[in-house]
């Protein structure tokens, strides 16, 4: 098949030895993400709506605080915050009492809104619109991309939480045959590494009984590490 757009950063991770290529993947959106915002974004109109409705969470603030673009985030922090003033209208000002019951308040109306800018982030929501097209991009590699599955099979596997999201794509996009010719191989293949994973772990908690002193671990030092990735995906420990 040939590479558009969104194949390419997928043959791209898989190409790495990373411990899961859409963590990979996610990690390299992210990046670009934050860069962009302060970046090309800052002459695209759709975008600077978005960051001043939605403004960003903590983490990703973090990140732009980091870039020390103080010009570019100033200018979005100013247009967000009034965008954020224009709530405390429905809060301070007394209102009339409804005639209709069930009508909803201006303060209630207000105080939600407020909810749900308290967990929006621009930067979020890009990125997870862009992952969620290349999870669908992979699964549609698997049955148009010759070899691709083979490929695939070829790397260890993935963390728990983004196997759980390609699984659900290949079950809603591909038919019966192709998720068992397509997609089981791959579940075989993650279930060797759980269960690889479960025996080391073992290993690992097992070593720090007092019967066990002095015996050379059998397996890796950053075993209860890379079981943390397993399940939730990379991070960076804080050692």
């Amino acid at each position: 098949m040939k590479e558009h757009i969104y194949t390419i950063p997928i043959n791209e991770a898989f190409e790495q030895d990373s411990f899961c290529p859409f963590c990979y993947i996610r990690e390299k959106l992210e990046r670009d993400a934050v860069e962009y915002t302060l970046g090309p974004a800052m002459m695209e109109p759709d975008f600077r709506i978005m960051t001043n409705e939605k403004g960003f969470c903590q983490k990703h603030m973090r990140d732009l605080h980091g870039l020390r673009n103080a010009l570019s985030l100033s200018l979005i922090a100013e247009t967000h915050l009034r965008s954020v003033d224009e709530f405390f209208e429905g809060i301070i000002c007394p209102e009339k009492k409804s005639l209709f019951k069930k009508e909803k308040s201006k303060k209630a109306t207000a105080v939600e809104k407020l909810k749900k800018l308290s967990n929006s982030c621009a930067v979020c929501d890009k990125i997870e619109n862009t992952f969620s097209a290349y999870l669908d991009t992979f699964v549609f590699m698997l049955k148009t991309e010759k070899g691709f599955t083979e490929r695939v099979l070829e790397k260890d596997g993935f963390c728990m939480e983004h196997f759980a999201l390609i699984a659900e794509r290949a079950y809603d996009k591909l038919s019966d045959a192709e998720f068992e010719k397509f997609f089981v191989p791959i579940a075989k293949k993650q279930k060797e590494r759980v269960e690889k994973y479960t025996s080391d772990i073992k290993c690992f908690a097992d070593s720090f009984d007092y019967r066990n002193a002095g015996k050379p671990l059998a397996v890796p030092k950053d075993t209860l590490l890379k079981t943390g990735y397993l399940l939730n995906g990379e991070f960076e420990p804080k050692f």
